[in-house]
């Protein structure tokens, strides 16, 4: 039996997102912001039509463009004929016809996602007119790439049940792009100046969040044991002058823990209409709170596990509840 209509968009749209985040990984591929530009657009252009064919009960017309020809007094025709493409087939609306589609209805795009695929429509648009990634767009393009494939994953499984979080995993080595804080001295050209200032002002437009989506995420290197044979090596030291400096701080610990339980409450409350307080939410809290994926346990004295303790919870916890409460 084949899959529904829509379901073969979402296959796509994986599809074209799984080859952008490959091409992005490859060290040597001198054109990797803009390629992942284009094909993550497409992706997401794929996954959006997929969202508005299923409200559609796959009705392959909501994909499709209209328009009027004229009459023979001059005038527009009332009645609407299909557009056709060079070829000759049936044009289908663009990625932003999509995102208008959706507004104004239980499913539309969240303003940083929004944000998000702007920014990566300037790489791509602005790339035709031959503007070069240079060490601080490359910056940019990065932490764009890290948002776009995150607001991706929650989205696929928010509204198709996909989860790709295993699947998608955005792999950026510090060697591959220079951090270059002086812009300045460092873009060379009036375009390019002008391209990453368009994109700073996109993610600067959407303010810090606490919430699930973002336009740019900030990629911070962080050391963890792993006994996996694949886990990269690094080696301690305080002898080598020239050895690259890491810092650790309790906060970088918590980073991926925000909320405490007042918190975790509020957010709650915030983003469920039917969101209490009682027997039912608890049940469902208890098992998150031994589980690190959700939550994480902070001792007063480390040394004293049996001693004062508090837990911090993990915004995947969201996904969780999400299965158990409605959305505001």
């Amino acid at each position: 039996m084949r899959p529904k209509f829509h379901l073969r968009f979402v296959d796509k749209a994986t599809a074209a997102l799984t080859s952008a985040v490959e091409v992005y990984n490859k060290p040597s591929f001198a054109y990797r912001e803009e390629t992942f530009a284009i094909l993550a657009l497409n992706a997401w252009e794929l996954l959006l039509k997929a969202k508005v064919l299923r409200e559609a009960n796959d009705a392959i017309r909501s994909l499709r463009v209209y328009q009027s020809r004229k009459t023979k007094t001059g005038e527009p025709s009332k009645k609407q004929y299909l557009k056709l493409n060079r070829a000759g087939n049936a044009q289908s609306i663009s990625l932003w016809a999509c995102v208008i589609r959706l507004d104004g209805t239980p499913h539309q795009l969240p303003a940083e996602v929004k944000g998000n695929l702007e920014a990566l429509t300037a790489i791509r648009d602005n790339s035709i007119h031959y503007v070069t990634a240079s060490a601080t767009l490359s910056r940019q393009a990065q932490e764009l790439a890290a948002a776009n494939v995150k607001n991706f994953t929650i989205l696929a499984k928010q509204w198709f049940k996909r989860d790709m979080s295993a699947a998608l995993s955005l792999v950026l080595p510090l060697s591959f792009v220079a951090i270059a804080d002086d812009l300045d001295s460092v873009v060379v050209t009036q375009d390019e100046r002008r391209l990453v200032k368009h994109l700073q002002d996109l993610a600067a437009a959407a303010g810090e969040t606490d919430g699930e989506f973002a336009v740019a995420v900030r990629l911070q290197i962080k050391l963890e044991k792993s006994r996996l044979a694949s886990a990269s090596k690094v080696e301690l030291t305080k002898g080598d002058p020239t050895a690259v400096k890491i810092a650790i701080t309790e906060q970088d610990a918590l980073a991926n823990y925000p909320w405490d339980y007042p918190a975790l409450c509020k957010k709650l409350s915030d983003r469920y209409t039917d969101f209490k307080q009682d027997t039912k939410f608890h049940e469902l809290r208890r098992p998150l709170g031994g589980n690190q994926r959700y939550s994480k346990v902070r001792y007063l004295d480390p040394n004293k596990p049996q001693g004062q303790k508090k837990t911090f919870w993990s915004s995947n916890v969201l996904s969780v509840f999400d299965q158990h409460y409605t959305r505001a």
